[in-house]
């Protein structure tokens, strides 16, 4: 007997359909099981690895800032003093206060971080090599604390009052005000250097098209130049700069009536700056060429 088309149609489609109903009711093989497993494991791990390696990398930014104001503040402490006045010492105790408080912080997260990345299945020696260097400047920075804490002792400081630590709002409030000083700290901050064409060529900081290192005369040095062969200082308690010679030159620039050239006996004594604000406006940098 002759079976029509549409039967055999009807037929195939619904042997499809069988098929497939089988095969949902087997669900995944065990060897298709085991791969998404382990392709879950491996998300899993990288996003673990992931999160440990930000979640250090903020703590080291954090742990970085805590030193930079810790070195802050112990320059601001005028511990080789003889006497000390009352808002000196008061001074002297808020910033030991914070200083401890945020070694002890640091201390407190480098030794988290070293469990968490124990624990982690991430092995990054870049990770551990930091930790080490943090560890190690804490302990540098610890050592310098100590000494400072004796000189202090050595002026009738209490020794409960050096070891204080602030609480946690008092941390907080202390921090802040101290991050506002010290950005304050660094807009007054201005480097120069003053010295014969070949002295300040010698020394990196101009070039022999007589502009600054790095870019123009109108663009600040670099971060090496700075801290190597300039000195520092705080404009808004120097106005003279001290030159030798009988003629200057500034490689830099800065507005003509913001200064002075002041000469004594026909010989050069220093620049006289009239108006701060306009003359380190163009840069914090001065580099004067004398002859």
């Amino acid at each position: 007997m002759r079976i029509p088309i549409t039967s055999l149609r009807h037929m195939g489609f619904t042997g499809l359909v069988a098929l497939g109903l089988v095969a949902c009711q087997n669900g995944p093989s065990e060897s298709e099981k085991a791969a998404l497993a382990e392709n879950e494991r491996l998300k899993t791990d990288v996003q673990d690895r992931d999160s440990l390696i930000a979640d250090m990398t903020r703590s080291f930014g954090d742990i970085e800032q805590n030193l930079a104001m810790i070195e802050d503040r112990e320059k601001l402490l005028p511990a080789d003093e003889a006497s000390l006045t009352v808002d000196q010492r008061e001074r002297i105790m808020r910033d030991i206060q914070l200083m401890n408080s945020l070694m002890q912080e640091s201390r407190d997260r480098v030794a988290e971080l070293t469990k968490k990345l124990d624990k982690s299945k991430v092995d990054s020696g870049a990770l551990r090599k930091k930790l080490k260097a943090l560890d190690s400047e804490l302990a540098s920075r610890d050592s310098a604390i100590t000494l400072m804490k004796d000189e202090l002792l050595a002026k009738d400081f209490k020794i409960e009052e050096v070891n204080q630590k602030l609480t946690a709002f008092e941390l907080e409030m202390a921090r802040r005000e101290a991050t506002i000083e010290q950005l304050g700290n660094e807009m007054h901050t201005a480097w120069y250097a003053v010295g014969s064409a070949k002295e300040l060529e010698a020394n990196g900081v101009v070039k022999r098209d007589g502009g600054v290192l790095g870019i123009g005369r109108t663009t600040a040095l670099s971060d090496a130049v700075a801290s190597n062969n300039l000195r520092t200082i705080d404009t808004r308690a120097i106005d003279r700069i001290p030159l030798e010679g009988k003629k200057v030159e500034l490689v830099t620039e800065h507005p003509s009536g913001s200064y002075e050239i002041v000469k004594e006996a026909d010989k050069l004594a220093y620049i006289k700056i009239k108006d701060p604000d306009a003359f380190w406006k163009l840069s914090h940098y001065l580099v004067a060429e004398v002859r």
